[in-house]
């Protein structure tokens, strides 16, 4: 019989947030995905929405550093 182990990797991204007029932009630099949201936290859903798409799964963790400015 073999032993499977599954391994699970974590990928530690960062969000930039910045106020543009009247709403908000989010850059990930790791990986430039830039997205945008009419509050921070569209911004921040949109960019995490994205990111699963760049990394083909789900970042279940989020985002490990958020700057907003």
């Amino acid at each position: 019989m073999i032993d499977a182990k599954i391994m699970e990797v974590r990928f530690p991204f960062s969000a930039t947030i910045l106020q543009k007029g009247d709403f908000y932009v989010a850059i990930c630099p790791e990986a430039d995905v830039i997205c945008k949201g009419n509050t921070i936290e569209e911004a921040i859903e949109n960019l995490k929405k994205e990111m699963e798409k760049f990394l083909g799964e789900e970042l279940s963790r989020g985002f490990s550093k958020i700057i907003i400015y």
